[in-house]
Formats: structure tokens, C-alpha cells, sequence
């Protein structure tokens, strides 16, 4: 009798599970939005356990496939739970008060454990791999944003921080994130989610002041590949720009309402200090070659602005100048470079050596070419530097345009002309035409351009050039044979020349007279008549 009973019993709470809606099948929309009813009408609130296990449901199903049917039941999942929410925060379901009695406070209690739980579903729904790219994930992005909204609209000069932490530490590092060629992430949702965080300054000050402590965390307990996705997912989120430089930030538009957020948000100092903190940690962390250039790439524009001390970038900007195994690194680190030299007093001594070291042959093939050579007419331009200094440059690039390809001879040759009429001093190198020197003293191989002895060189290789293979850069070197009453050229108009536009200018030149191809005109191409009009080639001629 003892085994039946327990077999009745057992039979029972079977009965009564499925009763509650605990059901291992997805329900229909009908069932889903009856459900809604009675959590709205009969305060039936028992259902969120089944609208939750349902929500998990929908999850194990679209990891394992592509479906429609539980996409669509999901994203209608989603929506109900948070409209039910919203009311009951609304109602003052959510909050509990001394007015509340020992009944109310357990159905408060019970019902803000549920909340939690929607929040964590969700939250897992965003950083699952699922089986392919959901509209369901980017509805649960918006929701949970609602969410931050929704709590902040009920505390009182209180920012939900602790909600939005959850969701930035899921946005950074989850499961779907993948890298892209050049080190930023191309994982749909962070994407979505920059769209949103780039228009408002409450959610990037929030961003950096919840941040910190886990970029911290993260460095110490994962792997060097996670790492990788962090950052990834990091410099994806801030690359597109920051509010904090508007002057008046009360002017600006917020995700939550003004009245929702507390002074201290308004003090741009704390931003930049927490901002400073997670850049630099962020930095310490072992990034891929693509990775270093990106960061470097937006470092003088999107970071050092931001920054409390941007002297702290000082080791990390140094160390990528002086790479020598990679040529794109150290051009990269010059406009951040300049900048700290400019604005924050970095001394950097051997910064005109380092400079010199790029000017290889390789350095005409690069993407960033145009981008060296602006900086390095800026860095050359000041009246100060000494003659040799300035006469290695020039050498150095003369020499190189004997073997460098026409669109980069095309940059040379109008470089070489503005340092020469900046810098007087160097136009011994043009008329020096000493006989009885053997040789070019000019030493090619020496790194420092104060020791090259490019001053007491000439400069025969401009000669050369005048009679170069493609006729505009014999023409343009022609320049140097003539008085220097040419005022500097505009290097703008040389810097994006390419084998491209070099070829369709040929192609739209238009010429006064037909173009020779032989010195006399023939009316035949075989034959033709003699002075008495005798056919030279019987049967060619008319």
C-alpha cells in the first residue's frame, strides 16, 4: 500500500506541473498571450514561471537549428514579460515599502526574484552562439535597454549601474564574438549596440565607470584569446566617437531622463579618470598585430582627447615607434606621437633617427604612405632643425625614387623641392659639382642622419630622373634645372597619385597635332608608287 501511494503522489504532482504550464513543447501565440491576460487581469503572476521556461526553451531550440516558428514565439515572449514588468513597476509591484504587509512583502520579494531571472534570460540570449543571427537577439538588446530605462525612471537620482554593468560585461565578452581582419568585431549585436551608445553621453560615462574592476578581472582569468575578443568588442563599441567633448553636456541627449541621473555625472573630470583607467588597462593586454594597428590608427582622435594624463600612453606609443619589424606600426604611432610632443611636453630624443629609419623602399607600397609623408612635412617644416639633419632626408628620398614606383617618385619630387625652399642652406646639393670627387660621400647605410655626410653629397639622382620612363615625372624633375621662383608646391595635390590616375591622365591628354609614328606619312603599308607613279609591290597598289 506505501509503494501506491507514493505512486498516487508522484502521479499528482505530475498532474499539477502540468497544470502550472511547465510543459517541455512550445505554446502557442494564443496560449502566450492568454497567459499575458491573466498575469494582467487575474494577477495570475505564477505564469512568468512558465513564460521563463518557455523563453529557455526557445533558446535550446534555435542553437540546435534555424526556426522560424520559435524565433517569432520567443521575440513574443520577450514583449509580454516586459509589458508585464512595466506595469507592475509602474504599480509599485517592484519596490517594497513599510506599507506593505508581511503578504505583500513575500509577493514583492518573489516577484523581483522572477525580474532577475527575465534579466538573466535575456542577458543569455544576447551572448549565446546561436545558429544563426536572430532578429530575437536584437530585440532582447532593446528590451534590456528598456529595462535600464525603466529602473532608472523609479529610482530616485539613481542610475541603474549594476543592470547595466551586467549587460557592457555581456556585450564584451560573450561566445559570438568574431574578429575581423583588421582586429575590430563583427559580432552583429555590439554593433547594434554602438548605434545606440554613440548618441548618448549617460550611457558612455555609465560604460567606463562600471568597467574598470572586470577589464581588470578579465586580464588576470582569461585566456590571451579571450583577451583578443574584449578588446575587439572594446575598441568596436568607443571607436566611433564620445560625447564627453561637448562643452555643454546638459544640452546633450540622454538614454534615461535627466532627472533620473545624479550630479556627478556632469563632472567630465571622473569620466576622463575612469576612461584613462580602462584605456590603459586595455592596453596591457596581449593584442594581435591588427589589433595594435587600430588602436593606434584612432588613438590621437578618439582616445588621447578623453584621457585625464594622456602622458600614460607615453610606454605604449614608444614602444610601438621603435618596431622594427613591421613598417605600418611605427607610422601609425606618429600622429599620437606629435600630439603628446605638442600638447604634453614628450621629450623623445631620437624621434628625427626613428623618422629616417622609415624612409625604405617599401615605405611607396604602404596604404598609409600618404598619411607618413604628411606628418613627415610637418615634422621637417620647422626653420631649426640643422642642415645635415634636413640634408639626409633629402638625400635619402632621392635615392629612393631611383628604384621606386612612378606614383611614389611623383610625392618625391615636389617633397624634396618645398624642403629645399624652406631650407636654403641645403642647395649646395644641388650645384655641387666638384670633379675631383670620387664617389658620393653620402653613407646609405647609416642610421643616424646626422652622421650620413648627405650635406657634402650632391644630388645627381634628380638628374636621372629628368629623363625618366613615364613622361610627367621627367617633366616635373625638370623643375630642379631651372630657378627655384616656383613657390612650394601643394602636396595635396601629390599624395593619392597611384599607377591608376597616372595612366588615366595619359588617357584623357589631348594633343594639338596627330602624334608622329614615323617620319614620313605612307599611303600603303606594304607598297606603294615611285616618283613616276610605277607600282613598288604588284598587286598592292591602287
Amino acid at each position: 500500500m506505501p509503494p501506491k501511494r507514493k505512486t498516487s503522489q508522484k502521479s499528482d504532482a505530475t498532474k499539477s506541473k502540468k497544470q502550472r504550464g511547465e510543459k517541455t513543447e512550445l505554446l502557442s501565440l494564443e496560449q502566450m498571450n492568454t497567459l499575458a491576460q491573466e498575469i494582467k487581469n487575474e494577477s495570475k503572476f505564477n505564469n512568468f514561471v512558465t513564460l521563463l521556461s518557455q523563453l529557455q526553451l526557445v533558446q535550446n531550440l534555435l542553437t540546435g537549428k534555424e526556426d522560424a516558428d520559435a524565433e517569432t514565439i520567443g521575440r513574443q515572449i520577450v514583449l509580454i514579460a516586459y509589458e508585464r514588468f512595466e506595469v507592475l513597476f509602474n504599480e509599485g509591484m517592484m519596490k517594497g515599502s513599510s506599507k506593505h504587509d508581511e503578504k505583500q512583502r513575500l509577493v514583492i520579494n518573489w516577484l523581483t526574484d522572477k525580474y532577475q531571472n527575465f534579466k538573466s534570460a535575456i542577458l543569455n540570449l544576447i551572448s549565446s552562439r546561436l545558429s544563426y543571427e536572430t532578429s530575437l537577439q536584437l530585440d532582447s538588446l532593446e528590451v534590456y535597454l528598456n529595462l535600464v530605462k525603466l529602473e532608472s525612471a523609479v529610482a530616485e537620482k539613481q542610475f541603474p549601474k549594476k543592470t547595466y554593468q551586467q549587460l557592457v560585461e555581456v556585450l564584451l565578452n560573450n561566445t559570438i564574438s568574431n574578429i575581423s581582419p583588421d582586429g575590430s568585431s563583427n559580432n552583429f549585436i555590439v554593433l547594434e549596440f554602438n548605434e545606440i551608445f554613440k548618441s548618448y553621453w549617460d550611457l558612455q560615462f555609465y560604460f567606463f565607470d562600471t568597467l574598470a574592476d572586470a577589464l581588470s578581472s578579465w586580464k588576470d582569468n582569461l585566456s590571451d584569446k579571450e583577451l583578443e575578443r574584449v578588446f575587439a568588442n572594446f575598441v568596436t563599441i568607443i571607436r566611433s566617437g564620445l560625447k564627453f567633448n561637448s562643452e555643454d553636456l546638459e544640452s546633450e541627449p540622454t538614454f534615461v531622463a535627466k532627472d533620473a541621473l545624479p550630479s556627478t555625472v556632469y563632472k567630465q573630470n571622473k569620466f576622463k579618470s575612469q576612461f584613462q583607467k580602462c584605456i590603459l588597462t586595455i592596453l596591457s593586454y596581449p593584442l594581435s598585430t591588427s589589433q595594435s594597428k587600430l588602436m593606434l590608427s584612432i588613438l590621437h582622435k578618439r582616445i588621447i582627447p578623453y584621457m585625464s594624463q594622456p602622458q600614460g600612453l607615453m610606454d605604449f606609443l614608444t614602444d610601438s615607434y621603435d618596431l622594427q619589424d613591421d613598417l605600418i606600426i611605427p607610422i601609425l604611432s606618429l600622429n599620437s606621437l606629435y600630439e603628446l610632443m605638442k600638447s604634453y611636453n614628450l621629450e623623445y630624443p631620437d624621434f628625427y633617427s626613428k623618422l629616417y629609419s622609415l624612409l625604405r623602399p617599401e615605405l611607396f607600397y604602404t596604404r598609409y604612405r600618404s598619411r607618413f609623408f604628411r606628418l613627415c612635412d610637418l615634422f621637417l617644416s620647422s626653420t631649426h632643425l640643422s642642415a645635415g639633419l634636413v640634408a639626409s632626408f633629402i638625400k635619402r628620398l632621392a635615392r629612393l625614387a631611383l628604384t621606386s614606383s612612378a606614383s611614389g617618385v611623383v610625392i618625391i619630387i615636389p617633397f624634396i623641392y618645398n624642403l629645399l625652399k624652406r631650407h636654403p642652406t641645403c642647395m649646395i646639393m644641388l650645384h655641387n659639382t666638384d670633379g675631383s670627387q670620387v664617389g658620393d660621400p653620402f653613407d646609405n647605410l647609416e642610421t643616424n642622419p646626422l652622421n650620413t655626410q648627405a650635406i657634402k653629397s650632391s644630388l645627381w639622382e634628380l638628374e636621372t630622373l629628368m629623363s625618366h620612363y613615364h613622361p610627367n615625372i621627367a617633366t616635373l624633375a625638370k623643375i630642379f634645372g631651372e630657378p627655384f621662383r616656383k613657390p612650394n608646391y601643394n602636396m595635396e595635390d601629390f599624395l593619392d597619385w597611384s599607377y591608376q590616375s597616372l595612366l588615366e591622365t595619359e588617357k584623357s591628354r589631348r594633343y594639338k597635332n596627330q602624334a608622329a609614328l614615323e617620319f614620313e606619312n605612307f599611303e600603303f603599308v606594304l607598297a606603294g608608287n615611285d616618283k613616276e607613279g610605277n607600282c613598288l609591290l604588284e598587286g598592292w597598289c591602287l
